[in-house]
């Protein structure tokens, strides 16, 4: 095994070992932070909100039969509360816009065998260990893309790191190559904001004193497009929501 793959699938946490919250809700449940858009040439602007909705593309490289790791980046779309969009400059056209990006990756190893859908198979995997970071692009500039397996960033000398996981609570994936691909859901743990990080995601009760106390992300999504060959090497997208949970 590749020290590469050792890093990606390592600093395993067994579920067993944690105490494993209550489901992670929808959209509009995750807990209320206020994100202050600094470091961006927009105009100053607070964004009380509980989760960010996004797009991602990512590459499942199988290792063997029954197991893959998955390389992946999500573009944040908007922000969410319980009522729905809220308002921000977030993807606006420049002077006034900015860009959030996550990179992540993470190991899955199939649970039980094949089952069938209406049009074809479903394969369900366990999630076994991966990590997750959360960046700013204030100039709108930075390009990712899959290259390979592996995913390529450029123009990122202005992009500031904001926070950062790698210890997975409970992971789950299932696709399908019929109408419907397939969903997934990863509850990370040890959630760490840097100072970067800090300064943008607020507590709501005094954003203007204290950052936002948050250990335990939720990344979960639909698999819109399977992109391969169901349990072979292939490169899924779809979209998804993002945010902390007690």
């Amino acid at each position: 095994m590749s020290n590469k793959l050792k890093f990606l699938i390592g600093a395993v946490v067994l579920s067993t070992q944690w105490a494993i919250p209550p489901t992670a809700s929808a959209v509009g449940n995750g807990i209320p932070f206020v994100f202050r858009e600094l470091f961006v040439p927009s105009v100053a602007h607070p964004v009380p909100a509980d989760s960010m909705d996004f797009t991602y593309h990512s590459c499942a490289n199988f290792i063997d039969q029954d197991s893959f790791v998955e390389q992946g980046y999500l573009w944040i779309s908007s922000f969410q509360d319980d009522a729905g969009v809220v308002d921000s400059q977030i993807n606006d056209y420049l002077p006034n816009g900015y860009h959030l990006y996550a990179r992540y990756a993470y190991g899955a190893d199939q649970w039980m065998g094949a089952q069938p859908t209406p049009n074809g198979a479903r394969l369900n995997y366990i999630v076994n260990g991966g990590n997750i970071g959360l960046y700013s692009d204030p100039m709108s500039d930075t390009v990712l893309s899959i290259q390979g397996c592996a995913v390529v960033a450029m123009g990122t000398a202005d992009d500031k790191f904001l926070g950062f996981a790698g210890a997975i609570i409970d992971g789950q994936k299932s696709e399908t190559n019929d109408l419907a691909n397939g969903d997934f859901e990863i509850v990370f743990a040890n959630w760490v904001f840097t100072g970067d990080g800090q300064l943008l995601f607020r507590d709501p009760n005094n954003p203007n004193n204290n950052p936002l106390v948050a250990q335990i992300l939720s990344f979960n999504g639909n698999v819109t497009l399977l992109g391969g060959p169901l349990g072979q090497d292939h490169k899924p997208e779809g979209s998804g929501n993002l945010y902390w949970i007690d």
